[in-house]
């Protein structure tokens, strides 16, 4: 018999992992059906195309994306439930996974539940075998996949409140059907966690008391807790790096090789800027290096120390990138003035307002591995210097630091003045490679940042884990599964508990 109590489970994508389309057109303009097809779509787009193109102002979510089959749902189902929304390439086997997992029919006897009746998920302390109670319970709810993408471009603030909308969307509809429908289960990749901690822990949440109506901070009696895989928890300075260097590697063609190609898009999107290292992330993260002379930054705060530092080369934007649609510059001074609002406005009250705030259900998992190098720090060392050439002393290094960019693409080096140097009037600064263990974008200390915060039950280490690839791992899969299994023994209490005769 087939349960009439439905908890969905809810799969929000990461950064770039929803398509989207021209609000005007309605023609995509970031569909990620296939990796081969999504490059041949961008690696030619220069920074005026894509500041063009990818303007959260002029773009929504596109939801009719390619499908994977494979589930035993129509495909009018699968899209009704959001599955068109995301990325293709990089969820659409692990949500065919997941639905089959938890919408088996093997009643706890062969079930990849059942195993985890005998099979540690780690051998590291934390996760235990699941009491087999927990998995009989389990089954006796329907425990639909659902996906919500969001636009990435806007502020993560407004993506919450599409999850909120689309989870009411949800729950409306199955109590619709006569099913018992009151809590979900949140299962996150990557920036979507922070969507998720907002919409849970911050937004504000109507509830009617007494006939009285009553704004209560967070939806989280909406949610029986929330799964976080790879969560910049507070941020990552991969994000600055991207910004002035580009992306590395074969994924630059579609993200944006350059300095240039990225500023022109993070410059207008406040998702992509909510990335960036919060002050929870620490002190001293952007080192620049000059022999034995040493800056670290943030001292207290990144916000006015780093991000919006004007005409310096190591500062988070050159401005002369903002808009490439604007070759004479002549709108400069009013386009430096938006990023100085984006980041007032937008990225330091939400990066303050999850501080620390998590669900109080709350299971998480991040990479550590040195395989996958993350920028935790980043190092902007200057090029050994000639023998005739002069060291930097105590004096003459803060003036260094007073330079505009110089020559350099944004790949990775800046070449600036070097006033007093009469022999060479020019000093190259060299961005160094990742030190930090990680995910290759996560850093493991934003990665293991929820670790003993209240209402994180457990935060776990894996070795080999790729960030965009997160949940194509077998051992990752099986951690969601067990998390969620364990999260359906919260129904106690709620309309969706079993009474006893």
């Amino acid at each position: 018999m087939v349960p009439d109590r439905v908890i969905p489970v809810i799969f929000v994508p990461g950064i770039m992992g929803t398509n989207l389309k021209s609000s005007e057109s309605g023609d995509p303009v970031w569909l990620i059906d296939s990796a081969l097809g999504l490059a041949t779509d961008w690696a030619f787009a220069g920074a005026a195309t894509r500041k063009t193109l990818l303007d959260p102002r002029l773009t929504e979510v596109f939801p009719e994306g390619k499908i994977y089959s494979g589930t035993g749902q129509t495909e009018s189902e699968l899209r009704w439930r959001g599955w068109g929304e995301v990325a293709r390439s990089s969820y659409g086997k692990w949500l065919v996974w997941l639905e089959n997992a938890l919408n088996d029919v093997d009643s706890c006897k062969t079930g990849l539940r059942a195993q985890l009746l005998e099979k540690l998920i780690s051998d590291e302390n934390g996760p235990t075998l699941l009491k087999i109670e927990e998995v009989e319970l389990s089954y006796m709810y329907q425990l639909p996949v659902h996906v919500v993408g969001y636009n990435w471009l806007q502020s993560n603030k407004a993506s919450s409140e599409r999850l909120a909308s689309k989870i009411d969307e949800f729950v409306a509809k199955y109590c619709a059907q006569g099913k018992v429908c009151e809590k979900v289960i949140l299962v996150t990749h990557s920036m979507g966690g922070l969507v998720a901690r907002y919409y849970s822990e911050v937004l504000p949440n109507n509830k009617s008391n007494n006939q009285e109506d009553q704004v209560i901070a967070g939806c989280r009696d909406n949610v029986l807790g929330i799964v976080h895989g790879v969560m910049p928890a507070t941020g990552s300075a991969t994000a600055y790096k991207r910004v002035k260097a580009g992306t590395e590697g074969i994924a630059g063609y579609v993200l944006g090789a350059d300095a240039a190609e990225i500023t022109a898009v993070f410059a207008q999107a406040p998702g992509a800027l909510q990335l960036l290292p919060s002050t929870e992330y620490g002190s001293g993260w952007l080192k620049i290096q000059d022999g034995e002379s040493i800056q670290a930054l943030p001292h207290s705060e990144p916000y006015t120390e780093i991000y919006i530092q004007e005409k310096k080369w190591w500062a988070l934007v050159d401005e002369s990138l903002i808009n490439p649609l604007d070759p004479e510059k002549v709108f400069i001074t009013k386009d430096w003035g938006k990023i100085v609002e984006l980041i007032r406005e937008e990225v330091y009250p939400f990066h303050n307002s999850i501080a620390n705030a998590y669900h109080n259900q709350t299971f998480a998992f991040f990479g550590d591995d040195p395989k996958h190098a993350t920028w935790g720090d980043v190092i902007w060392k200057r090029k050994a210097r000639r023998f005739f050439e002069s060291k930097a002393s105590e004096n003459t290094f803060p003036d260094l630091l007073q330079q505009p960019p110089g020559k350099g693409k944004g790949t990775g080096t800046y070449t600036i003045v070097d006033p007093y140097n009469k022999s060479s009037s020019t000093a190259k600064f060299v961005l160094q490679a990742p030190n930090e263990n990680g995910d290759g974008t996560v850093p493991v200390r934003s990665g293991r940042s929820p670790f003993g915060k209240p209402g994180v039950q457990m935060c776990l280490a894996f070795s080999g884990v790729d960030h965009e690839s997160a949940y194509k791992k077998e051992t990752q899969k099986l951690f969601a599964l067990w998390a969620i299994t364990k999260l359906v023994d919260r129904v106690r209490g709620t309309s969706l508990e079993y009474q006893e005769c």
